[in-house]
C-alpha cells in the first residue's frame, strides 16, 4: 500500500482517479478547494482523507505534506473554464492560482521530511494550439488560450526547476476526457444530458475535430505515469490518435439515446473554437508507457449515456421521496 496524494480530488477526472487508487489499496488523501463540490466523492465517504484548503495557502500546503508524505503525488487541481476578461483579470488568475499553486506544491513536496517518490500533473492538448497535428510532444507548443498558455508555462517550470526537485515530475497532456460524472459546463454531458430531456441543443462548430478519451483510459494512464520509467521532466500525451468532427460526436450521442437527430442543430462549420484538428500523437505513451485509448468512442458515450439515464432516474427517486418526506410532515 502507498499514500498517494491527489489535488483536485473533488474534479471529475479527480474522483475517478481516487476510485481508482482505492481500488488499488493505496491510502488516498485530497487536497479540496474550499467551497468545491464534493458530491463524487460521497461514495468514497470514510475511505479518503480529505484535505480542505487552498493550494496557495504555503502553511496549510507544509503542513499537509509533512503529515502525509506522500510517496505518490497526482496534481489535477485545475479551472480550465475562466471568462475572457477585457482587463486581463482571467490570465492574473491563471497566474495566481495555477501557477502560484503549482510553485507552491513543488516547494512544499520538495521540502518535506520524506519528499514523494514522483509528481505526476495534468496538462493538456490545448497547449499546442497552432501547433501541426497529430500534436508531438516535441514540437514547439503555440496556445490560443490564457489556460493553454498557462498550462505551457507550467510544464516549462517543472522542466526548468527538476535539477533543485528530489523527485521526477511527469506531465500528462490530456485530450479531452469524457465520461460520468462530468459537468454539464462541456459539450458531450450537455447533448446527452439535452437529448435524454428532449431537449434542443445547437452544435457551433460542427466541422472542428477534437482527440476524445473516456475517462477510465486516461486513468489507467494516469497510474503508470507513477510507476513507469521515464525521463525526469518527461511529457506524455495520453489521447487516442483519433479526431472525429463534432458533428459524429453528435451523432453517435443520437444514436445512443435514441433522440430525435432534429433535435440538435449545427453552425455553418466557417468558424472554428481554436484548433481545427485537435488530436496528440500516442506514439511516446505506448512506447513508455505500454498504453494505449482501449475504449472506442461509440462504447464510451453508450457508457456515458447509461450513466446519466440511471443518475436521472436516482435524482427522480430523490425528489419523490423528499415530496413524500415534505407530505407526511404537512399536518
Amino acid at each position: 500500500m502507498s499514500r498517494v496524494l491527489v489535488t483536485g480530488g473533488a474534479g471529475f477526472i479527480g474522483s475517478h482517479l481516487v476510485a481508482a487508487c482505492l481500488a488499488a489499496g493505496h491510502s488516498v488523501h485530497a487536497i479540496i478547494r474550499p467551497g468545491s463540490d464534493t458530491q463524487r466523492l460521497r461514495p468514497f465517504d470514510g475511505r479518503v482523507t480529505r484535505h480542505g484548503f487552498d493550494l496557495r495557502d504555503e502553511d496549510e500546503l507544509k503542513h499537509c505534506l509533512g503529515e502525509v508524505q506522500p510517496e505518490l503525488i497526482f496534481h489535477l487541481a485545475a479551472r480550465p473554464r475562466r471568462r475572457e476578461d477585457r482587463s486581463l483579470d482571467d490570465v492574473r488568475d491563471v497566474a495566481r492560482e495555477d501557477l502560484l499553486g503549482l510553485i507552491g506544491l513543488l516547494a512544499a513536496a520538495a521540502a518535506a521530511p520524506r519528499p514523494a517518490s514522483r509528481l505526476v500533473r495534468a496538462g493538456s492538448l490545448a497547449e499546442y494550439g497552432a501547433a501541426p497535428s497529430p500534436y508531438r510532444e516535441d514540437v514547439r507548443e503555440a496556445p490560443f488560450t490564457a489556460y493553454g498558455a498557462g498550462l505551457v508555462a507550467a510544464t516549462q517550470i517543472c522542466a526548468a526547476l527538476q535539477p533543485r526537485l528530489p523527485f521526477p515530475v511527469a506531465t500528462a497532456r490530456l485530450a479531452l476526457t469524457y465520461g460520468p460524472a462530468q459537468s454539464t459546463d462541456y459539450l458531450l454531458p450537455l447533448l446527452i444530458q439535452r437529448c435524454l430531456a428532449g431537449e434542443q441543443t445547437l452544435v457551433r462548430h460542427p466541422t472542428d475535430r477534437r482527440d476524445l478519451v473516456h475517462v477510465d483510459d486516461v486513468i489507467e494512464a494516469l497510474m503508470r505515469l507513477g510507476t513507469a520509467s521515464l525521463p525526469k521532466a518527461a511529457i506524455v500525451n495520453v489521447a487516442s490518435g483519433l479526431a472525429p468532427t463534432m458533428r459524429q460526436m453528435a451523432e453517435l450521442v443520437i444514436a445512443h439515446t435514441g433522440a430525435d437527430p432534429a433535435s440538435i442543430s449545427y453552425g455553418d462549420g466557417h468558424a472554428t473554437s481554436g484548433a481545427p484538428d485537435l488530436r496528440g500523437s500516442t506514439d511516446l505513451a505506448r512506447q513508455w508507457l505500454g498504453w494505449q485509448a482501449r475504449i472506442p468512442l461509440s462504447e464510451g458515450i453508450a457508457r456515458t449515456v447509461t450513466w446519466y439515464r440511471a443518475s436521472s432516474v436516482e435524482a427522480d427517486r430523490r425528489t419523490d421521496r423528499a415530496a413524500m418526506a415534505f407530505a407526511a410532515e404537512v399536518p
